[in-house]
């Protein structure tokens, strides 16, 4: 099943609210089909590019692991 089929405008609203808190003005939300075990993403926009910052089965997920790449502690962590 397609995530976009899932969402709901509020879960979308609250999930962006939250990127914009974390990561300011730029902060963003967006889906990948391609990863069917990570499909939510949560980042910023910079310039055009959006860079990903966590991801994962719902947006509480994905903000968990920016958590944990922010604590550089996630499988998904690029700095290692």
């Amino acid at each position: 099943m397609f995530a976009a089929q899932r969402l709901t405008e509020p879960e979308c609203e609250a999930a962006v609210a939250e990127a914009k808190r974390r990561w300011g003005h730029g902060g963003s939300i967006s889906l990948a089909d391609e990863y069917l075990n990570a499909s939510y993403l949560v980042g910023e926009l910079v310039g055009w590019r959006f860079v990903v910052r966590g991801r994962g089965r719902s947006w509480q997920t994905a903000f968990s692991d920016a958590d944990a790449r922010s604590y550089c502690v996630s499988r998904r962590c690029s700095d290692r």
